[in-house]
């Protein structure tokens, strides 16, 4: 009883102790270059991204930052046959084969220590998985979840989640790799003058403020706006061939409620909107999707106004572009210079109340975002455009009162056959659970540490005896890279 009591008192403890430290504020910023990325072994497919190593050894992906996302999808290699297919690859950001991981674990889906599983399409397959995951130079993670999706039909949803409920800031906060789930985008610049943009964790880059921040409210999640970052849209503007200034909402309609998306380059209005544009632009429906021929250079320029009177605009030069994709080697070039496309998505065929209009990394190439789930608010300025060079200025944004996210997470089963506890060598605690149930999890493993070595002292002078056994499937990580999302970091 006596040892009983004591044992409860360490946990208590330790817990409360726990609690206190679950975020680190002493811990820098984690800082995530989006830039063009090599993602091919053979070094042709270039992708722009944010860059991710996964699995071992690493096999490198770039993955645009995505808000719809609470969980880290990657396409898998069987869609594009093999990861020679560079012009496949190049597209995807990359391809993952399980085969050539060896710390690759696969998990039950309800057992699986991600977040809430994210919306699957009916065409799409999905394989719940654990592995170690890099951030070049910024440390690592074990046991980080990742979804493997394939999907032949509409194609896989990849993506850096940066949901509410993300399991990679979790993740990262967790481990330590970041100090806090506050963060800061800057979009960068794709047009025919590219500039790299940046993803900090744990608080923003304040060089490419070019005026205060101003704070929004989170939207409501729902099916009709299934998205955090909601603005209400006020009046959008185009200065037509004619050279008036003509509004593009429907006259009727007041503000509409728009998503930012960065996963997503193009704006994406309502189809009433696209037509009002297609016509005040000149548009020859004899042309593809909003393309004009390059002698035919539509006039003016977009200004996006929110209700709080936040203005936006979009420049000539970045609206229409000369055409691009990707090449033979799946990078991202001009593929025709005679076309110039234009910067918003092409839906006449659908009808308002079935679009949700989106502000996508175009408009986000012109304001830098600071996002904070824990206050339930994100925040925007103007970005500064142009490359400043090495002139950053990382802010951190930790609360050290603050604990970590709770995300809805699949709760692993965490016992032995034998009825100890193996949270540590399965689940470690899982991404964003509960602070107390881990705590006591892991003090249960510490405490019961002494009698399992004396178990595996005995197991193994029987095996020495018997011969060696196979192990089973959660063992393929060793004592050093277990599947564990709070402990092991390396930098």
């Amino acid at each position: 009883m006596a040892v009983t009591f004591v044992a409860l008192l360490c946990i208590v403890s330790c817990a409360l102790h726990a609690i206190a430290v679950s975020i680190d504020c002493s811990v820098a910023p984690l800082s995530l270059p989006w830039s063009n990325i090599t993602v091919s072994p053979n070094g042709l497919a270039v992708t722009r991204g944010i860059e991710l190593g996964i699995g071992t050894p690493n096999q490198i992906f770039s993955l645009r930052p995505s808000t719809t996302l609470n969980n880290t999808r990657v396409p898998n290699v069987l869609d594009c046959g093999t990861q020679s297919n560079t012009s496949c690859v190049g597209g995807k950001g990359g391809v993952f084969d399980s085969s050539k991981s060896s710390t690759f674990v696969v998990s039950l889906k309800n057992r699986w220590n991600g977040s809430a599983a994210d919306t699957e399409a009916a065409t799409g397959a999905y394989v719940y998985f654990n592995d170690v995951i890099d951030f070049q130079a910024n440390g690592t993670v074990l046991g980080y979840p990742l979804v493997l999706n394939s999907d032949l039909v509409s194609g896989p949803e990849a993506g850096l989640p940066l949901g509410q409920n993300s399991s990679f800031l979790a993740a990262v906060t967790q481990a330590r790799v970041a100090p806090s789930s506050v963060w800061g985008l800057d979009a960068g610049d794709r047009s025919l003058s590219p500039r790299d943009g940046k993803l900090v964790v744990g608080g923003y880059d304040a060089s490419r403020l070019r005026e205060n921040l101003t704070t929004f409210p989170l939207g409501i999640w729902s099916n009709k706006q299934p998205c955090p970052l909601q603005v209400s849209v006020k009046e959008v503007l185009y200065e037509a061939i004619d050279g008036d200034v003509y509004g593009l909402l429907p006259p009727t309609s007041g503000s509409v409620t728009g998503c930012i998306e960065p996963q997503q380059q193009r704006f994406t209005f309502l189809p009433s909107m696209v037509q009002r544009f297609a016509a005040l632009s000149g548009y020859n429906s004899s042309y593809p999707g909003l393309t004009f021929p390059t002698e035919l250079r539509p006039p003016g320029a977009l200004q996006i106004t929110l209700d709080n009177g936040y203005r936006t605009l979009i420049p000539n030069d970045h609206l229409f572009t000369p055409q691009r994709g990707s090449d033979q080697n799946g990078q991202y070039v001009v593929t025709n210079a005679s076309i110039l496309e234009t910067g918003i998505a092409y839906n006449v065929d659908d009808t308002d109340a079935d679009v949700q209009l989106i502000l996508g990394g175009l408009y986000l190439t012109y304001n830098y975002l600071v996002v904070d789930y824990d206050k339930n608010q994100f925040q925007m300025a103007p970005t500064v455009q142009g490359d400043q060079g090495n002139s950053a200025n990382i802010t951190t944004v930790c609360e050290p009162s603050n604990s970590i996210r709770d995300p809805e997470i699949s709760r692993p089963d965490t016992s032995d056959a034998d009825g100890t506890s193996r949270a540590a060598a399965i689940g470690g605690g899982t991404v964003g659970g509960v602070v107390g149930l881990a705590v006591v999890a892991a003090l249960c493993y510490i405490l019961l540490r002494k009698r399992r070595r004396g178990r595996q002292r005995a197991d193994q002078q029987k095996q020495a005896q018997q011969g060696p056994s196979p192990r089973a499937h959660y063992e393929v990580y060793s004592d050093e890279r277990r599947p564990s999302e709070l402990a092991l970091v390396r930098r």
